[in-house]
């Protein structure tokens, strides 16, 4: 298992699409120009080179010259870049590079001396990043929506704690919310108990989903619904010790489902807590010292505290330029709660929690959570940057809490905040009848709703996938490993912000783009691992390997060697785990053309062809091994 906090000595690998575009660089600025937007990317094809860059293109309108014209003057300025063996030009302009040989096999040696450190290290300033995921509302069990946060953001925390970040991963229950008062009317007033075996957050569920469809018809139990909410807010009342034990027990139920999927945190953070230890007064104090909250005195937000000046959203340009922040009747709404939070997550109010440890079996490290009943610590929050990853539809909550920090003066705060807003997961019909979804005519995706129940609950989902893997290879190894891994992979592959069709038949095609399909490659390089340390041949690197003939599929294999890197940093700095993916399923493709056409331990070219040879498995097998735990997917030694 990588120890993703102990690689940041390790000796920086060459990043050459880096190098390319500093010397580009220094060549638009011998030409009289600045701050040029351009690209150098890996081409489609392999025939064009390892980079290409559209420079030539870009600079055409500015230098009023054809771009093949462009791209020759550029192309003779760059002929000092001591890495490169060639550059071939492309019509209408486009610069391809073609790197040194000896540079491509360096790489190869680093890959095999440095092993699981190859590429690690990259980010050196030492910022400490404060990453929130996951945060169901405390009266459910998660479902495949829930999930896809928690995947992404777990995957986000290992790449740039890998990358050199101190990376601090939040959940935040949300215990004083309307959605906790309503699971809680189900088990209070309409005696809902959980039926035998069933999971506490599974239980809880339902009664919230009956409570729900209740409340529309009750006035009483819309009352009595109020009155328990006071009673989260005030954080009194005869019922607030059943009410958090409730809490609880769907937290530890919760945790139970994640820790299935290999997803740990570091701390708890309760809101129950920013309450009690009464950050939304020091925060109600900090707000109104500026000229853009104030308490209205008429109109529709008559006796409501406000923020003014919020226009402008990009997700919602017609919105009011005002929000409410606490309500005529004195309780403080979601959005002034989570102001208090992200005052806290910088260390901007000038208060901390107390933190007491959160018993786990399963989790790799520590969990801590606040508690009144804690210990002071200075170990959490104080953030140089914060992500949060919450679904697209919350990005309006989350650009006024961003406003909202830099109205109070805190425009470096604000800048360093990040919201990941991941789209949503619908599900395929056939994955949706199998879970027992009602089908419609013509409709070919089911979109999820925790009101009304229209969920997929990971657990479930799980057990599916589980089940199918069984009934498909009867005899697979580890298939709890292999599921996991085949839904991981799906709700990490596709764009982050994209919505995603969830369909158990692709996160299971073992041929494909899928999880499994990258557990078997790594298995069947370490098969071949295996045998040749029976046969006591070791994989290492040589200086005569630059005097092999590379056949075109131990080329390719080769020269996509040296993407890792650069892919990892892109993966960390973009947020975006699929650029991981994307890199991984094109290795493990290579790697299997050139397993099925070139044997590995044997080669009519002799022994020096063998070892370079299972020197390229070797490298190939340990970016795997390195790009899996990053993902968070189980290694396999056999399937």
């Amino acid at each position: 298992m990588l120890e993703f906090k102990k690689v940041s000595a390790v000796k920086q690998p060459k990043m050459y699409k880096q190098l390319i575009k500093s010397e580009l660089k220094k060549i638009t600025r011998e030409l009289g120009l600045e701050s040029v937007n351009f690209n150098v990317e890996r081409p489609n094809e392999e025939k064009f080179g390892d980079y290409a860059t559209n420079l030539a293109m870009v600079l055409a309108k500015d230098l009023k010259k054809p771009p093949l014209e462009i791209a020759k003057e550029v192309s003779k300025r760059l002929k000092t870049a001591n890495f490169l063996e060639r550059i071939e030009l492309e019509p209408p302009g486009f610069i391809n590079f073609y790197l040194k040989k000896e540079n491509i096999l360096a790489n190869l040696k680093n890959i095999l001396e440095q092993k699981e450190k190859f590429g690690a290290g990259q980010l050196t300033d030492k910022a400490k990043v404060v990453l929130e995921h996951t945060a169901v509302n405390p009266n459910k069990a998660l479902h495949i929506g829930h999930l896809r946060s928690a995947c992404l953001g777990s995957a986000c925390e290992k790449i740039l704690e890998f990358l050199g970040r101190d990376v601090e991963v939040e959940y935040y229950v949300d215990d004083t919310g309307v959605q906790v008062a309503v699971s809680a009317l189900g088990v209070l007033e309409l005696d809902y108990e959980p039926n035998p075996a069933e999971k506490f957050d599974h239980f809880a569920g339902r009664a919230y989903v009956d409570a729900m469809s209740k409340l529309e018809t009750d006035k009483k139990l819309e009352k009595r619904k109020e009155e328990i909410i006071k009673t989260l807010d005030k954080q009194a009342g005869a019922e607030l010790k059943f009410l958090r034990e409730f809490v609880e027990n769907v937290i530890k139920a919760n945790l139970a489902t994640t820790q299935k999927f290999d997803i740990d945190y570091d701390v708890l953070v309760w809101e129950s807590d920013i309450l009690l230890n009464r950050f939304w007064e020091k925060a109600f104090e900090i707000l109104k010292q500026s000229d853009n909250f104030y308490l209205a005195q008429k109109g529709k937000n008559n006796g409501c505290w406000v923020m003014k000046g919020l226009a402008g959203s990009e997700t919602k340009p017609e919105a009011d330029s005002e929000k409410v922040i606490v309500k005529s009747n004195g309780v403080v709404t979601y959005t002034g709660k989570d102001v208090a939070y992200h005052l806290w997550k910088f260390n901007l109010l000038g208060s901390d929690f107390k933190y007491k440890k959160w018993p786990t079996e399963t989790q790799k490290k520590p969990l801590h959570s606040t508690s009144q009943q804690g210990k002071k610590s200075n170990r959490f929050g104080r953030a140089d940057s914060v992500i949060n990853f919450i679904d697209l539809r919350q990005t309006f909550p989350q650009q006024i809490v961003k406003k909202s920090l830099e109205i109070l003066g805190y425009a470096k705060e604000a800048k360093q905040l990040k919201h990941v807003a991941y789209g949503v997961v619908s599900l395929s019909p056939k994955t949706a009848r199998e879970l027992g979804i009602e089908l419609r005519e013509g409709k070919l995706q089911y979109a999820m709703s925790g009101r009304s129940g229209l969920v997929v609950l990971a657990d479930d989902l799980l057990e599916l996938i589980v089940a199918k893997l069984k009934q498909k290879h009867r005899n697979a190894p580890n298939p709890e490993k292999i599921a996991v891994a085949a839904i991981k992979y799906l709700l990490l592959m596709q764009n982050t912000f994209s919505d995603i069709v969830f369909s158990y038949e692709r996160a299971l095609d073992i041929y494909g783009n899928s999880g499994p399909y990258l557990q078997y490659t790594y298995a069947r390089g370490r098969s071949v691992l295996r045998k040749a340390a029976g046969r006591k041949i070791k994989a290492a690197f040589s200086s005569d390997y630059s005097d092999l003939q590379l056949s075109k599929e131990e080329k390719g294999l080769l020269h996509w060697l040296i993407y890792f890197p650069e892919t990892l940093l892109d993966s960390g700095q973009q947020l975006a785990p699929n650029l991981l993916c994307n890199y991984l399923y094109e290795l493990a493709s290579r790697f299997n053309t050139f397993y099925n056409k070139r044997p590995i331990l044997k080669s009519k070219r002799g022994a020096q062809s063998v070892r370079f040879r299972l020197a390229l498995c070797a490298a190939t097998i340990q970016l795997l091994d390195s790009g899996l735990a990053l993902l968070g997917l189980e290694r396999l030694e056999k399937m």
